[in-house]
């Protein structure tokens, strides 16, 4: 028998410290013979101290990932990413492939290249946090060239994620459509709460674009890992590209 991971071992540097949603969504999307190799950040709160201390977290993890043999490390978390600011993205990937050996990515380098991918250009924005987050997640929007229209939340907080149910992924996308009619994207922010199987679903009901970052993530680094398989049942990014 070959080894679980025999078509591609895709590593991971998940932000939660209580990982829990991204490994279980990964694993419905994914064909067989793909594994998730998992670091956990030391985020709790999401707090500014935090972020910078996962920052270089992450660049240690790289380290470990080579040695364990991985295909490609994707560091998660957006925020994490462009904390030394969005231009530094690609030296980010450029400089830790050149120190560790392997094929680097990001949470926010697959979702730039998604949305260029799909067209995206006018976007509603589901985002798991109250309102004082929403002009972060319109800015994120507008360093990858798109048009916000405006954000839903969930109210959760960051330690809370795992626990928000699967239903409320659909209805705050149905919400998205009901409040901005003309967008083309519906974009969710953060891959640590259930939201994957809401990606289908909207697509469908309203012939738009759905964006999620595990969906994201997991496009690129099956893509670059030379995973090339249509994937059914999770939006057009998996299926079609």
């Amino acid at each position: 028998m070959p080894m679980y991971g025999h078509r591609a071992r895709i590593g991971y540097t998940s932000p939660p410290s209580a990982t829990e949603v991204f490994p279980y969504e990964f694993y419905k999307i994914v064909p067989d013979g793909v594994t998730l190799v998992v670091h956990t950040l030391p985020l709790v709160e999401r707090t500014e101290e935090e972020v910078d201390r996962s920052y270089d977290a992450s660049l240690k993890a790289a380290k470990i990932m080579a040695r364990a043999g991985v295909d490609i490390l994707v560091f998660g978390g957006l925020p994490i990413n462009v904390s030394r600011g969005f231009d530094n993205i690609d030296v980010l990937i450029a400089e830790t492939e050149k120190e560790v050996g392997i094929p680097i990515s990001t949470s926010a380098s697959s979702q730039r290249d998604a949305f260029k991918t799909l067209g995206c250009n006018k976007v509603g924005i589901v985002q798991p946090y109250d309102e004082s987050h929403d002009e972060r997640h319109m800015g994120y929007m507008r360093e990858f060239g798109l048009d916000p229209q405006g954000c839903v939340r969930v109210e959760a907080k960051f330690i809370e994620l795992g626990m928000v149910p699967d239903e409320v992924a659909p209805a705050l996308g149905r919400e998205i459509m009901d409040k901005f009619p003309d967008v083309d994207t519906i974009y969710y922010s953060c891959p640590h709460w259930a939201m994957v199987g809401a990606i289908d679903v909207l697509e469908k009901e309203f012939g738009v674009t759905v964006v999620q970052p595990i969906q994201a993530i997991i496009w690129q680094a099956l893509r670059r890992s030379g995973v090339d398989d249509s994937i059914a049942g999770y939006g057009r990014l998996l299926r079609d590209f």
